[in-house]
């Protein structure tokens, strides 16, 4: 087995990219109209409730890494607060959220690369999966070089939402109860939440950035309130510019937005653009699920798990690790409806989620007399060395779940 170990190769503006971009990415092109039918012309509050409930998580994320700056991620914080056995029975939920997730992407890259080529769907997304694991198996720099790249264009897509947007805002009251009034508001948040799930994989580079224990907090914190504030100037252009009915019935709702204002060339302008959103999402699920696989691996006992320990290669990255989430993220992308998966993902995340604030409380609990010195990351308004903004989180993710199965009972998926 190969002795090699993951180099410190990313600085904060990579990590906050990478963060940034594994949040804005391809679920707010392909899920926004279906989160408006819930939400109406509410649908900024919408948001606004899908990503408190995001940061809340995010400050446990924060403070774990900032004490574990481990490629695990979740595993290894699982594995901190509640122990081994745990954390690698979780790594299953943890492992089918990342791939899962991608193959969905993956169906709507293809989606949004057939209204520009004729190409038969299943070519589109095996093709995407494996240019996106190349870059993988090149190393973290490159994948952090196409990533800032994606996400910069990706976001000067969004920028031209707001901007072609701007002389329509006030034209809508923004304050109208949707039909489905609050449950409809916070059944779009549960649905929306699909688009906030980047900081599972973000953490995974703490053992690729330098300074972990300081960096990866600050991107973490960093790229959710940024990524709150990109995502409501969206919500209010969106509905600003076309009836929330029109939006929901929408089959590319960023795209009707363009169309409107700048016609055909507005509206193949933003195609290339979720190509990008979407391409990077599968990069960074990839990615992160990689990671994982690799960490559960160096911590078990399981001898076939050891080969996906191995780092090799020009880009010294665990390439048996990527090709393996790459084989079946392909089989998900050739199987998968983006709808249906992002509900399932939504679950998956919400348990993983739960997990690691619970993993925390029982960490603080257990280390409550300990003089250790504080991590650099230490989440304030404690009582008895529990965090009240944790029992927050898993109170909102419990609400949130239980929206998010009645979106499914409803069919809104």
């Amino acid at each position: 087995m190969s002795e090699k170990k993951l180099e410190r190769s990313l600085g904060l503006w990579d990590v906050l990219m990478f963060g940034v971009g594994g949040v804005v990415g391809a679920g707010i092109y392909a899920i926004i109209g279906q989160a408006a039918d819930l939400g109406g012309n509410m649908l900024w509050l919408s948001f606004v409730i899908a990503a408190l409930v995001a940061l809340l998580t995010g400050l446990s994320y924060a403070e774990f890494v900032s004490r574990f700056p481990d490629a695990g991620g979740s595993f290894e914080y699982i594995k901190q607060g509640l122990g081994h056995k745990t954390a690698l029975f979780m790594s299953i939920f943890m492992s089918f959220t990342g791939v899962v997730a991608a193959g969905a992407i993956a169906i709507s890259f293809a989606e949004y690369l057939g209204r520009l080529l004729d190409l038969p769907a299943s070519i589109s997304v095996i093709g995407i999966i494996l240019l996106m694991a190349f870059f993988n198996i090149i190393g973290s720099k490159y994948s952090s070089y196409y990533n800032s790249f994606a996400t910069i264009v990706t976001l000067l897509g969004l920028a031209l939402v707001i901007g072609v947007s701007l002389p329509d805002f006030g034209s809508k009251n923004l304050l109208e109860t949707p039909e489905k009034g609050w449950i409809g508001i916070i059944a779009g948040g549960a649905l929306i939440f699909f688009s906030y799930v980047g900081f599972e994989d973000l953490v995974k580079m703490a053992e690729e950035t330098k300074s972990p224990k300081k960096n990866m907090p600050l991107a973490v914190i960093i790229s959710g309130l940024s990524v709150l504030v990109i995502y409501v100037l969206i919500a209010i252009s969106a509905v600003s510019v076309m009836d929330w009915q029109e939006l929901a019935g929408s089959s590319g709702p960023l795209a009707a937005v363009i169309e409107t204002k700048l016609g055909n060339v507005g509206a193949t302008i933003l195609v290339f653009v979720a190509l990008f959103a979407t391409s990077k999402t599968i990069l960074s699920n990839i990615l992160g699920t990689s990671r994982l696989l690799y960490d559960v691996a160096r911590d078990s006992d399981i001898n076939w798990l050891k080969k996906f320990t191995t780092i090799s290669g020009i880009g010294n990255a665990p390439n048996y690790a990527i090709f393996a989430v790459a084989l079946v993220t392909m089989a998900f992308g050739l199987i998968g409806n983006l709808k249906t998966v992002a509900s399932i993902s939504n679950i998956f995340i919400f348990i993983v989620f739960g997990m690691v604030n619970i993993a925390l409380i029982n960490f603080r609990r257990k280390n409550k007399d300990s003089q250790e010195e504080k991590p650099y990351f230490f989440i304030p308004l404690n009582i008895k060395n529990i965090p009240v903004p944790t029992i927050l989180a898993l109170v909102s993710l419990l609400i949130l779940l239980g929206f998010n199965i009645y979106n499914l009972v409803q069919g809104k998926l």
